[in-house]
This record gives C-alpha cells, structure tokens and sequence, in this order.
C-alpha cells in the first residue's frame, strides 16, 4: 500500500504531494521499519534495543494514537487506498505495541533471536529526575526516548521549511508552484482561519486570501509547530502512560479507535450514497425546476 500511495502522492494534481512523507507520522513509520530491518541485520546491544522500544512505544502509544482521535482523515474506506494507508500507519503502531507490551512471551517464543525483550520488566515510564524532561536528559525512559525522537523530526522539519519549505506552494512567490506539504494543506483546510481568529487578530477575508494563494507566513507557521508540539508530547502523557500502565487501558484505546474509524467511513459513504447524489441531481434538474415553477 506504502508504494501505491507514494505514487498517487507523486501524481497528485495539482500539486505534488510526494513531500507529505515528510510529516512526523510518516517518519515515524519508516524510523519503526527501519529499526525492525537492523533487528534482524545486525547484533544490536540491549541498551539500543531498550531505547530504540521506549521511543517507539511512547510515540505509538501517545502522539500516534492521539492522531488516530483527532485526524478526520483517519477513516476505514476499503475502496480508497490513500484514506486505508493513512488509516495503516496511524493504527497499526499501538496495535503493534499493544501486543509487544501484553504478549511478549509470544513474540519471544515465536522470534527469540530478533526481540529479546528482557528490559520490559524494568523499564519506566517517567525518568528518575521527574515527570518532565530537558534534551540532553531522561534517557533512562519511555517519556524522556521518545521525546527526543519527536525532536529529531522537529528540528529538521522546521530547518526545512524554514529554507524552502513554505514557499513551496506559494502563488504569490512561485510563478507555478509544483510541491505540496503537509503544513499548507493543513492550514488550507481551515486552521489558518483559526489561528488567524485566536492568535493574530486577521479577519476572515485575510485568512481565506492567504489559503487561496498558500501564502503563510512565519508567525503562522511557529504557532502550527508549537501547536504541534504540545500535542504531540502532551499525547505521550495524557495517553501513552494509562496504555503503559494498563493492558485494559490499551484494549479500550484500540477498541474505541476501531469504533471511531469505521464510523467516519460509514459516515462518508453515507454521503457518496445519498447527499452528494442528491446534490448533483439537483444541480442537473435546477434549470427544469426552474422553468416548472414559473409555468405555475
């Protein structure tokens, strides 16, 4: 599904959308499968194999699952392969880790030269120096691990769309724009008008100019990331300690993600069947309408 997506990205019309790989939940994937090929290529030490699962849990576990409840996107629509793999990739990592957590006997059984798994009896959750953590400390945990693996996305992002990034899309700078990303769309698809509302005082009118060109600007762009920031971390805490400390926990996420899913597909098929018909049909009959009603 990976490479049939990454093709429908490349040929998107109009823009290129093949840059949306490079948003925190499409790495994140990617870092998960790469560090499964290492497992199984190279004779990776126990502290590497510790750290490599704390950040993968508390990212699975929180900002990935947290992303699951507030993306609308992340729907079951089995006839759409973009909408399934976006569906894969934000599920299936605290599936995965919820069997890692809860049947490792299993795993071990079934694959003991690849996942040792004998660091799960001691790991924590929260470094020994508190429930917060500085870059550079709490290395010793799943809170401290994984936000430094969100930080290792961050930086070169914000690096990235710093130096060419935002312009990409811009139809005020870029004569014909080709590339998309993950930010534009996002704020095409109504936060510009919310941050505009809350955060910089911009009228509605500014907000949709700015959404019709893809011109943001930076102040724009640092409230998105911040914004992105302390939901992703805060997702880690919020959600990812309660699925660590309990398998019942964890099982109700998976569950109620499950419910969630289906239910967006059910309610978008409900309206390829009925609204979406119906308006096109009242569009195709509006001038016979039209003429029935002046004859009366």
């Amino acid at each position: 599904m990976l490479p049939r997506k990454f093709y429908n990205m490349w040929h998107a019309k109009p823009l290129n959308e093949a840059l949306y790989y490079l948003d925190f939940c499409w790495i994140m994937n990617f870092t998960g499968l790469g560090v499964a090929a290492l497992l199984v290529a190279l004779n990776i030490n126990d502290v590497a194999r510790e750290t490599f699962f704390n950040a993968l849990l508390g990212v699975s576990c929180g900002t990935l699952m947290g992303a699951n409840i507030a993306l609308p996107f992340v729907a079951c629509l089995f006839h759409d392969v973009n909408t399934m793999t976006s569906l894969f990739i934000h599920f299936m990592p605290p599936l995965v880790m919820y069997t890692f957590m809860w049947n490792s006997s299993d795993i071990k059984t079934a694959w003991p030269n690849i996942f040792h798994l004998n660091y799960l009896d001691h790991i924590q959750f929260f470094p020994t120096s508190g429930i917060f953590v500085i870059p550079g400390s709490g290395l010793d945990s799943v809170v401290g691990c994984s936000i430094h693996l969100y930080l290792l996305w961050w930086v070169p992002y914000v690096i990235f769309m710093l130096h060419s990034g935002i312009d990409l899309p811009n139809k005020v700078k870029q004569e014909c724009p080709k590339w998309d990303t993950v930010f534009h769309s996002t704020m095409r698809g109504g936060t510009c008008i919310a941050i505009g509302k809350v955060f910089r005082g911009r009228s509605k009118q500014d907000s949709l100019k700015q959404m019709e060109d893809s011109n943001f600007d930076l102040l724009d762009f640092f409230i998105y990331m911040a914004f992105h920031m302390l939901s992703s971390v805060a997702a880690i805490y919020v959600i990812g300690y309660p699925c660590f400390r309990s398998q019942n926990f964890h099982l109700f996420m998976l569950i109620f993600l499950t419910c969630l899913t289906v239910t967006r597909g059910a309610s978008r098929y409900t309206y390829y069947t009925t609204k979406m018909h119906s308006r096109a049909l009242r569009k195709q009959f509006a001038a016979i309408l039209d003429e029935s009603k002046k004859s009366e």
